[in-house]
């Protein structure tokens, strides 16, 4: 069973932070790091996948002919604050970025590859924080038993 709910932390969607929840609850701390790293290895590929058809550049030249002035400012912005809006859109449980979507928002605007791993690494780890609120909130404060 926990096998499966490792992979599911590869999942768009479900990441590792939703399964982060189940762990928490039963538990399993030592599982997080494994759903930590499969997510940000999920993510890599996802990169690899969506750089090879050439999609970050597609999107790029669409917005660029509708909103060619307001993309170059908004670039220059995201080149000097990128980062810490990547780590934390990805963090946030309900902001409907994701470890995926930012990785391809980063990728469009064309972050620094290794600051854009960075943030991705850092915005599922630091996820796993209202995951655990969550999970602790459930048990302590509600007297429920997670599992």
């Amino acid at each position: 069973m926990n096998e499966i709910l490792i992979l599911l932390s590869m999942v768009p969607s479900i990441e590792a932070m939703w399964v982060s929840v189940y762990f928490l609850c039963s538990k399993q701390e030592f599982l997080l790091p494994f759903t930590i790293i499969l997510n940000f290895i999920s993510v890599l590929i996802f990169l690899k996948i969506i750089d090879a058809a050439l999609l970050p550049e597609k999107i790029e030249k669409l917005l660029e002919r509708r909103l060619n002035k307001k993309i170059i400012i908004f670039e220059k912005w995201f080149q000097r604050y990128g980062t810490i809006v990547l780590i934390v859109l990805i963090a946030m449980p309900f902001s409907g970025v994701g470890s995926f979507t930012g990785a391809l928002i980063g990728r469009v605007f064309e972050l620094n590859k290794k600051r854009l791993y960075l943030s991705v690494f850092l915005g599922i780890s630091l996820s796993l924080l209202p995951s655990f609120i969550i999970a602790h909130s459930i048990h302590n404060y509600l007297g429920i038993s997670c599992v």
